[in-house]
């Protein structure tokens, strides 16, 4: 297979104001670290794109910008070939951000003391979305079975009987990589159905999936789970846009599809910037085959992370990934505290990761690396850690 798009060349993101770089010295306390953490790529996004937007600047006007059929044509032709998910485009909602929209449907069907639960370790937002609005934050921790996350599904069914008035699901999983089975999502939705519990559902990486692994979007699997929950999804992770900031949400109803309009309009965060639209239509349309490479490119990375690792004395091991581009690091069986793995990272490896506690406490001795960079970037920074562990 000739690929049209170049994953191995590495582009300087130096004084371009790029968060990965310039919240080093504050995340890090220094500049020179390898920064492999924050959830954005070092690669080029789909080629249409850049000619897309230099097309729209070339107007020079900038007004309120709204969408149209062959945008929300974009949005549905795209689950439908993707993911076999044929969504009624009146139920969408557009949003700056899959956050934002959490913190509206947060606000929109439960109530201050409400319970919520979340499955640690889980992206750090989601435990502000729920402590933020004096909601009851329940925890439902994944099992680590020998590096293989698994949902713990009885303690899950007395959290819900125990009155949770909604579940914030992650699909696919950040950190830990999974891609959860049509058997999983199921037992998921079951549970929901049965104590009517509302699904925000977060999927704002399903389009990364690795080869022998599927996405089910779990509002699709049956009508009675549809009626419960809310999916949000964004191009922005997929084809590493997310300065652009461009989401939405798809609604189970058209009367809690205008709550979710209503409240992100008095959040102020009801449409998109002029450049997402253009984005979001170019992403859908053109960036299938830039995918499809992007993800051999991922897979390449993954093990190459996996065999060095394997290889070393470093006693470091990655745990099963099946999905996006982040990758569950575990540091348990180096013997060293949290702190300790932390100070070698910054100081003696100098490689920037996310710290596994910001996930929640079963992120103690764990660290997140981000591997959507050129492999002679991610070589570097796993020789780096390796080199730092063995001395």
């Amino acid at each position: 297979m000739i690929l049209r798009n170049d994953f191995k060349e590495v582009i300087n993101r130096e004084n371009t104001r790029s968060a990965k770089f310039e919240y080093r010295e504050k995340l890090f306390g220094r500049s020179d670290v390898l920064p492999l953490w924050v959830a954005d790529m070092d690669f080029a996004s789909v080629p249409e794109l850049q000619d897309a937007l230099i097309e729209r600047a070339k107007h020079n006007v900038y007004g309120y910008t709204t969408y149209d059929d062959d945008i929300l044509n974009a949005v549905k032709n795209w689950l439908k070939k993707r993911h076999d998910y044929d969504v009624n485009t009146d139920l969408i909602t557009f949003s700056p951000g899959v956050i934002p929209s959490l913190h509206a449907l947060v606000q929109i069907f439960t109530e201050e003391n409400d319970q919520i639960v979340i499955q640690p370790p889980v992206y750090p937002p989601f435990f502000s979305v729920v402590k933020a609005h004096n909601r009851q934050l329940v925890e439902n921790p994944l099992i680590n079975n020998d590096g293989h996350y698994e949902i713990n599904f009885d303690h899950l069914e007395q959290l819900f009987k125990q009155g949770a008035k909604a579940f914030i699901l992650c699909s696919p999983h950040n950190p830990v990589g999974r891609v959860w089975t049509k058997e999983e999502l199921e037992q998921l939705a079951k549970l929901c159905v049965q104590y009517d519990v509302y699904l925000f559902s977060d999927e704002i990486h399903a389009d990364v999936i690795f080869s022998s692994y599927k996405h089910y979007p779990i509002a699709h699997l049956n009508k009675d789970i549809h009626q419960l929950t809310f999916t949000l999804m964004a191009p922005s992770k997929t084809f590493n846009i997310a300065g652009l900031q461009a989401s939405y949400v798809i609604s189970p109803n058209r009367d809690f599809k205008k709550k979710v309009d209503e409240q992100l309009m008095r959040q102020g965060a009801m449409t998109l910037n002029t450049f997402a639209f253009t984005a979001l239509e170019v992403v859908y349309n053109h960036g299938e085959e830039w995918l499809d490479e992007l993800i051999e490119q991922l897979e390449e990375n993954k093990q190459l992370v996996n065999d060095k690792l394997e290889q070393s004395q470093s006693n470091i091991s990655s745990v099963d990934t099946e999905g996006t581009y982040l990758v569950w690091l575990d540091f348990s069986k180096t013997g060293l505290k949290h702190e300790e793995i932390k100070r070698k990272l910054n100081d003696e490896a100098k490689v920037g990761l996310n710290d596994g506690k910001s996930f929640g406490d079963q992120g103690e001795q764990f660290m997140r690396i981000n591997i959507a960079s050129p492999p002679s970037i991610i070589e570097e920074g796993i020789d780096r850690i390796i080199k730092a562990f063995e001395s």
